[in-house]
């Protein structure tokens, strides 16, 4: 069972949809340095560049999503997922 997912388990159907998998639990850290590749203020006409950033708080969530490899499917689950969380992606 296992192979047959490996090799046709992250097909996409005749609609688009497909299998995904999601991971959730409490991060075991409050605060996290990264670098993000879209502006964290979403400021529209202004032009961005990556740079270090660090992310803190209490009760932060870790979600693992895992989608089949196609780019609409891709970006369709995240902003579901967003969505049904109460907030959104920047840009979104």
């Amino acid at each position: 069972m296992e192979a047959s997912w490996d090799t046709s388990g992250y097909t996409l159907d005749e609609h688009g949809d497909g299998p995904l998998a999601l991971f959730c639990e409490a991060a075991g850290w409050r605060s996290l340095s990264m670098t993000p590749q879209r502006d964290p203020y979403d400021r529209a006409g202004l032009p961005y560049e990556p740079y270090d950033i660090t992310v803190a708080g209490a009760g932060l969530q870790l979600f693992t999503l895992v989608t089949p490899d196609d780019s609409t499917f891709i970006r369709a689950a995240p902003d579901t997922l967003l969505l049904a969380a109460g907030t959104s992606l920047p840009g979104h």
